[in-house]
């Protein structure tokens, strides 16, 4: 018998045994439409973490059974961690944080790793990391995932040319309302009860522009037809938005919206935080 011979591993083989990393790396880049290279440096971040306790081993396979929500957020948590790895001296990272009105805390990575990895700890080992990183990404990622990056950029150039259609009907004055071939009368009335009430507050990072086709593709795309409108504000000449109002078309959304008192979204990758709108005359 020649040992020597290469055992040769068919594509279906392949994905069958790397089925979870496969099904999380589709979610963030089809479901949650994250960036593709972002999340492939998520994936092997994740990968990483399952190589450092015996209690990780199966990490990815629960991470993949939670909700959207919950995945988006983690997702976010291991990006503050690989940006932690780029820098070189740790007081500039955590002023970056800062200035980006980001948390210094990992809680989810923390509590999974059983207290063992914080920011400090991931930057003081980061040429290990990185390293480990690196194996993940030409062993694994590379080859289980590049039928599923060809989906999904097929996927986001159908998304962004339906959201700039969406973009110029916007322009052109043309409401959901049209868009859902309702009757404009009934739903001019209804859109003047309790405005104040079904209109969300959103807040957006400096430094991170974000335009009103952007947020209301993602809104309308995530949540159906229930934008009403978008009053973008705080921003100057030659100056980034800030902040918008966007008004629902029912005060019933809202809950939909708001998840918390204070709920995160990230749009393109820039993080965005939405509350309950509180009139000026109301602050008091």
């Amino acid at each position: 018998m020649d040992y020597s011979s290469t055992i040769t591993i068919t594509r279906e083989e392949l994905n069958a045994f790397h089925l979870y990393d496969r099904a999380l790396f589709s979610r963030l880049v089809i479901t949650l439409r994250r960036d593709i290279g972002q999340s492939y440096q998520v994936m092997t971040f994740l990968l990483y973490l399952e190589t450092i306790a015996p209690h990780l081993r199966n990490l990815i396979a629960d991470f993949a059974s939670l909700t959207d929500v919950f995945v988006n957020m983690v997702a976010d948590q291991v990006v503050t961690c690989i940006k932690c790895l780029s820098y070189d001296d740790f007081p500039a990272f955590v002023t970056h944080l800062r200035r980006s009105i980001l948390s210094p805390e990992i809680p989810y990575i923390t509590d999974v790793t059983r207290g063992y990895l914080t920011l400090i700890v991931i930057h003081n080992n980061r040429e290990n990391i990185l390293f480990e990183m690196k194996k993940h990404m030409t062993r694994v990622c590379v080859r289980a995932f590049e039928d599923i990056c060809v989906r999904a950029e097929m996927y986001n150039k159908e998304i962004e040319e339906r959201e700039n259609a969406i973009a110029e009907m916007s322009q052109l004055g043309i409401s959901s309302v049209v868009q859902n071939g309702e009757s404009s009368t009934s739903q001019f009335s209804s859109r003047r009860v309790n405005a104040d009430n079904r209109t969300i507050f959103l807040t957006f990072s400096k430094g991170y522009p974000i335009s009103k086709a952007e947020v209301y593709a993602y809104f309308t795309r995530r949540f159906g037809e229930i934008v009403e409108a978008i009053h973008m504000g705080g921003a100057g000449e030659n100056e980034q938005t800030l902040y918008a109002t966007m008004q629902l078309s029912s005060v019933s959304k809202v809950p939909d919206i708001l998840t918390e008192d204070r709920t995160q979204y990230i749009i393109n990758g820039k993080h965005v935080w939405a509350r309950k709108f509180i009139p000026s005359h109301k602050s008091s």
